[in-house]
């Protein structure tokens, strides 16, 4: 029994109409104000590093009871470790209140050949 070919009963729906019925109310502006949020934060953790490794942040994430700095490359990673580690200890605080910092190598694309 050969299957139906398939047909659409409906034109495509525009991705921004997606977005407007799925992101209803204050939703959207809450996903906006979390990228400034993660940006803010970037910049009061990198304003407490020392001059050489603040261009090699490449990232920060909040999580909660975490705050991840994701460096560019393997050796500014550890050098962030370091200097995290010898920073006064209120500097996760100053981050975000109440959590640790964790720091990681920001993922590249071409990991396989």
């Amino acid at each position: 029994m050969p299957g139906r070919p398939f047909r659409p009963r409906s034109r495509p729906t525009a991705a921004g109409d997606l977005l407007q019925r799925t992101l209803r109310g204050d939703a959207l502006a809450a996903v906006r104000l979390g990228a400034d949020g993660a940006e803010v934060l970037r910049q009061r953790l990198v304003a407490q590093l020392p001059e050489e490794l603040r261009p090699h942040v490449a990232a920060v994430i909040a999580k909660p009871g975490e705050v991840v700095v994701f460096a560019d490359a393997a050796t500014w990673a550890a050098r962030l470790k370091l200097a995290l580690a010898e920073s006064p200890p209120d500097m996760a605080d100053a981050a975000a209140p109440g959590s640790r910092i964790t720091v990681r190598v920001m993922p590249t694309g071409n990991l396989r050949r």
